[in-house]
């Protein structure tokens, strides 16, 4: 691994950076700053309110392709679904994670996965996540078509503290504020999703379904037993009138207003 901090670009790449703090380009800035450095092939700073909405604050892919209406699906609700935003939520510490360490057990495997990360994250993410208390929390993502390697970590795991210093410290120059929940408007899609129709333990099965929970993580998450877990899962497929994990994801995709044929 090279050393960073004796080139030249990397001191003027943080001087811009750091003239960004409280500004519009500063998030653009702090991604070409990583680029310098780090292959990757897109990035995304979000964030994630406590209630209501996430905001998108920066979309950037480097390959010039970048997908509006991706966004716009994942934003309408499908968010809800995405292991790192359960994990801000959860209020899990400021750092560097990856997403084996917040997916779980079947992610590669669920619908999710399959129709939505692996098209527009591609293959691997990472995420610099900040608390922001009871405001909620910012995270910048980065994504690849392949795997981090023990390298690339290593190079991340180097810089953490000081790219979570200028994300902490552009949000408090910013004086920013989460969006309004905006409740009246925007309906939360995972908590409706079969609610007139579900028990309160087939809608929990039912969302962890959606997360790529397998049914034995699932009994552990639950503290019930397998068995109980493919009884509920059974009786669920029947109340919707589906026999699959990817019906359900369909049904999910409808109930966000989005046609699951049109990619």
């Amino acid at each position: 691994m090279h050393n960073l901090f004796t080139e030249a670009s990397t001191h003027t790449g943080l001087a811009r950076t750091v003239e960004q703090l409280g500004q519009p380009r500063f998030w653009r800035q702090l991604i070409l700053l990583l680029q310098q450095w780090l292959a990757f092939d897109n990035a995304l700073a979000m964030l994630y309110p406590r209630d209501g909405l996430p905001r998108a604050l920066e979309i950037f892919d480097a390959r010039g392709e970048g997908n509006p209406e991706a966004m716009a699906l994942y934003l309408s609700g499908l968010y809800q679904l995405d292991p790192f935003y359960q994990a801000c939520q959860e209020r899990i510490g400021d750092g560097l994670h990856r997403l084996e360490e917040v997916a779980p057990d079947q992610f590669r495997q669920s619908e999710y996965y399959l129709k939505y990360f692996h098209d527009h994250v591609l293959e691997d993410e990472v995420q610099f996540i900040v608390q922001l208390g009871d405001s909620g929390a910012l995270s910048l993502s980065l994504g690849t078509r392949e795997r981090f390697d023990p390298t690339r970590h290593g190079l991340l795991a180097l810089i953490c503290p000081w790219v979570l210093a200028l994300m902490g410290q552009h949000w408090m120059s910013q004086g920013s504020r989460p969006a309004p929940a905006m409740a009246s408007q925007v309906r939360d899609a995972m908590s409706l999703f079969g609610a007139k129709v579900l028990s309160e333990r087939e809608l929990e099965i039912a969302r962890l379904i959606l997360r790529g929970y397998s049914s034995k993580a699932m009994a552990e998450r639950l503290a019930i037993s397998p068995e109980t877990i493919k009884v509920h899962r059974r009786h669920l497929y029947a109340k919707l009138d589906i026999s699959s994990q990817p019906e359900l994801f369909s049904l999910f995709l409808q109930s966000l207003g989005h046609d699951p044929q049109d990619p």
